[in-house]
């Protein structure tokens, strides 16, 4: 009886390893917060987190076409331009939390082109608990207390769908070091509506996008397919709506701080990924101008990505 115990175990060993060396399952957390970039920035968009399971079904990994499914949930913290503001008159855009999470599709076909979509749902205003997390934030550090919660948006909730397509137009070929990466997005829904267009330029030792972890999607049989590059990504997005900066779309009363949404966003990404085995580390530089026209000036912050593959 023992030997049969031993032997389902050694054999349980053996297929968990076989399945880890496709790497069928990912987990991955970001962090984003302005003072990756400065200790002096404390405001806008000042901190977000984000927790993510990817895995890929078994009778999608041989086809010419390979599927990826992804759950999310995050939450995003928007200040006035300092979160400890003392004055009325500084309070340049509204306040509030998002809370959130959802559900994606990637889908690369043998030409390595990208289609994504996905739903997903979320909360602004009290229900986002903002305050609560920023305010135990600050005192875990010591620091002083965020101000003006009091006035952050009303409670909304909403949902939102999302489509992504990405062409690759270089033919991957092993060695070459650069690619060029277009991207179309686009958001409809109840909190957020919006258009995006963009590319990224990549330099460095990097898999076919259906195994890079440029798209979270790191495989790696051999040393020879470890990566690491750079990349620079700018985007423009023409928005229509914005929560976050609107408040709520059937909410009737006027909000304690206006905002006014800025229709043409820029967002620029300069970033670095290192993958190999069962891990990636990311970090990016973002560069973003004023989400509410009210703002008294653009943005600044950082994010920093880890992921663990099996």
């Amino acid at each position: 009886m023992r030997y049969r115990y031993l032997c389902f175990l050694i054999l349980f060993v053996f297929q968990l390893q076989a399945s880890s060396a496709q790497h069928r399952h990912q987990f991955s957390i970001v962090s984003e917060n302005d003072s990756y970039i400065s200790i002096n920035n404390d405001g806008y968009y000042t901190n977000g987190l984000k927790l993510s399971y990817q895995w890929q079904g078994k009778d999608t990994m041989q086809k010419s076409r390979e599927k990826f499914n992804t759950i999310y949930a995050g939450h995003h913290i928007y200040n006035a331009r300092f979160s400890g503001e003392i004055r009325t008159e500084g309070l340049d855009r509204p306040i509030t939390g998002y809370l959130y999470a959802g559900y994606d599709r990637k889908s690369f076909n043998a030409k390595q082109d990208l289609l994504q979509w996905g739903l997903n749902a979320g909360v602004i205003g009290p229900p986002a608990y903002g305050a609560e997390v920023q305010e135990l934030a600050h005192k875990v550090m010591q620091i002083y207390p965020p101000t003006y919660w009091d006035r952050q948006l009303s409670a909304a909730w909403g949902v939102n769908a999302n489509l992504l397509w990405s062409p690759q137009l270089v033919k991957q070929q092993p060695g070459f070091k650069w690619d060029f990466k277009p991207l179309l997005s686009a958001t409809a829904g109840t909190l957020f509506t919006n258009g995006g267009v963009g590319a990224a330029l990549v330099y460095g030792k990097f898999n076919k996008s259906s195994r890079s972890a440029f798209w979270n999607n790191h495989k790696e049989t051999s040393k020879s397919e470890r990566e690491l590059f750079v990349y620079l990504h700018p985007a423009v997005y023409f928005k229509a709506y914005d929560a976050t900066v609107q408040g709520g779309m059937f909410q009737k009363e006027e909000e304690k701080i206006p905002g006014r949404l800025n229709p043409v966003f820029f967002q620029a990404r300069l970033g670095a990924v290192y993958a190999r085995k069962k891990i990636f580390f990311g970090a990016t530089a973002i560069y973003e101008n004023k989400q509410s026209l009210t703002q008294f000036s653009a943005q600044y912050y950082g994010s920093l990505k880890v992921g663990w593959m099996w």
